[in-house]
């Protein structure tokens, strides 16, 4: 009972606070209802004494109107001349001044016309509740007294032996007339005062209740817009004639030329949301349906939103129009690429895993090859001197021409495996550090020695286009032998691996351009696409079967002509062959020099 007594209290105060003033329309709505007034008692004036003639003349009545015409008329033109009578006190004064003229006019054109006998008495409640909604609450008490002493002077005239001056009664039959019974006239006028005060009661209770039903809608309404401009969500409302009647700031990102003296309009959104709302317009949207879509926000930080409708309905059921929350999920979109990213990272890396022991295998085995071959290579290496020496014995001793011309055939070929045991003993050996002055197209045919002589090289034309002009570079020979071997080696599986009989060339060209020297490798195998290109230098990266590629062969070549200070990248196309190119300087680092004499070319 005491909060309730307390937020009526509050609820008083701020009805007062609000009728501290009043506003120019209120001014023009009592002169509007003057003017109607005005023209009542006229019509008023011609039926009671020309239809129904109750009073004898009708020329006092008149007056009363024209009074209150001239007094309306002035009103007007106050009015008109400023709102500044409208303000504060003054306009509060100005007001209560027009209420009480009013009620002495209407006093007068009673008194004229009947007093308390003449129905029209109960204007004085009309006036009192628009003192009510209008004034202040002391000013309207002022005014509900000024009724009730007005309305006591007319009774006490009525009930009086001797009327008053100017007085005209009304012409109605004196039997039953209670209007001259002291007691009911007196009960009339407490009845008529207990009326007045009863009604400028409920009015102001009334305007108290309405006045907190609007304060706490506007509450309301202020805190739920409040509520949805925080929102970090993007919120539309659109009306059942699809205008845009409510948009918060999250949503305006989604529109596109709007300004902020333009009026938003549905064609400012994206299409996805127009389609869900024109669908809506024309057909019946179910609970269910309520994915609207997803969609980029323009702009250079686009984010993507995910928006949901619903239509709204009042209690009847009938249609508000419709609702579209939109959720920004760009973090949730780019968490989720992430985790599949490294979820396909881990798959990857586990297959390489994979992959790797397989080729750590296949390298141990390679590894006791190339242990078991140097092993061989020396061991043959005896019987084979002998062979050379016989060989060369029988030359000297036979004299026939045809047999010598046979043994230098078989000597040529020993000579030749000669020669190709020792490349191979030489790439076997461990790797050092030692750097020195070298011949590139030495170090070139060196290699290719090597690789000649292999079963895949049998379909292979191999250009070697000497330059004898090259400088000598100084370099690790070993790094760049190994670095050519594993370049020629992808080149020979690059061509045997095509399905087409096109002839395979390796070419191998070479030039100086300034203090670098360059090694150009081109073959006409398969070729790469440019992704797998950018990462043919990787490590275990390959496209070849498992048991036929390490994967390793190009990352060592990188990492050998690194340290050599020079450079290696690959051009390829599909179907069209692949060329390599090392660079490599003439003079190296200073770290790696160490005086030598310079080897004459």
């Amino acid at each position: 009972m005491v909060n309730l007594r307390h937020q009526k209290t509050g609820i008083m105060g701020s009805l007062q606070e609000q009728t501290c003033q009043i506003s120019g329309d209120q001014f023009m709505w009592l002169i509007d209802l003057r003017w109607i007034a005005v023209a009542g008692i006229l019509i008023a004036s011609w039926v009671v004494h020309d239809v129904f003639p109750v009073i004898q003349s009708a020329g006092p009545v008149l007056a009363c109107g024209l009074v209150l015409g001239l007094c309306n008329a002035a009103y007007y033109a106050t009015a008109r001349r400023g709102s500044h009578y409208f303000h504060g006190t003054r306009g509060l004064v100005f007001a209560l001044i027009q209420v009480e003229l009013d009620l002495l006019i209407l006093t007068s054109l009673l008194y004229l016309s009947g007093g308390v006998a003449n129905p029209f008495v109960l204007f004085y409640v009309f006036h009192v509740i628009i003192a009510a909604i209008i004034l202040p609450l002391y000013m309207a008490f002022a005014v509900g007294g000024s009724t009730i002493v007005l309305y006591g002077i007319l009774a006490l005239n009525q009930v009086s032996e001797r009327p008053w001056p100017g007085f005209q009664d009304l012409n109605l039959s004196q039997s039953g007339n209670l209007w001259h019974v002291p007691v009911y006239v007196l009960g009339g006028f407490v009845a008529f005062s207990c009326t007045v005060v009863l009604a400028q009661y409920l009015t102001r209770v009334i305007l108290v209740r309405m006045t907190a039903t609007e304060r706490e809608a506007a509450r309301n309404h202020d805190v739920l817009k409040a509520v949805i401009h925080a929102m970090n969500e993007g919120l539309i409302f659109v009306d059942p004639q699809g205008h845009i009647a409510m948009c918060n700031p999250a949503a305006m990102t989604w529109t596109t030329g709007h300004s902020n003296d333009a009026a938003l309009v549905l064609d400012m959104f994206p299409g996805v949301l127009k389609e869900y709302v024109q669908r809506g317009l024309s057909e019946e949207i179910s609970p269910s349906q309520q994915n609207v879509g997803a969609f980029d926000t323009p702009g250079p930080d686009a984010r993507r939103i995910e928006a949901k409708g619903c239509p709204v309905k009042d209690v009847d059921g009938r249609s508000l129009g419709y609702v579209i929350v939109g959720t920004d999920v760009t973090d949730h979109k780019n968490l989720e690429e992430e985790l599949m990213n490294q979820s396909e990272q881990v798959t990857s890396i586990n297959e390489m895993l994979k992959m790797t022991r397989v080729q750590m295998a296949q390298r141990e085995k390679m590894v006791a090859i190339g242990q078991m071959a140097s092993g061989i290579a020396h061991e043959i290496g005896n019987p084979l001197a002998s062979l050379s020496s016989v060989v060369q014995y029988l030359t000297k001793k036979i004299q026939t021409e045809d047999e010598v011309q046979q043994l230098h055939v078989v000597l040529k070929q020993v000579n030749r495996i000669s020669e190709i045991l020792k490349r191979m003993l030489t790439f076997s050996r461990p790797a050092t550090s030692e750097y020195r002055w070298s011949d590139i197209d030495q170090l070139i045919n060196n290699t290719l020695t090597l690789i000649k002589f292999d079963n895949r090289m049998q379909s292979i034309e191999i250009k070697n286009q000497i330059n004898g002009t090259l400088p000598t570079v100084w370099l690790n020979p070993q790094s760049f032998e190994q670095i050519l071997l594993n370049v020629f080696i992808n080149a020979v599986d690059a061509m045997n691996a095509k399905t087409d009989e096109s002839p395979n060339t390796l070419e191998i060209t070479r030039d100086c351009l300034g203090d670098v020297v360059r090694v150009r490798v081109r073959d006409t195998g398969i070729g790469m696409d440019q992704q797998v290109a950018r990462r043919a230098f990787e490590s275990f990266f390959t496209t070849k079967e498992i048991g036929k590629g390490t994967g390793l062969g190009l990352f060592i070549s990188h990492n050998l002509i690194t340290e050599l200070d020079g450079s290696i990248s690959i051009e390829s196309e599909p179907d069209k062959g692949t060329s390599v190119l090392l660079q490599v300087p003439v003079r190296p680092k200073a770290n790696m020099f160490k005086p030598e004499k310079k080897v004459a070319t």
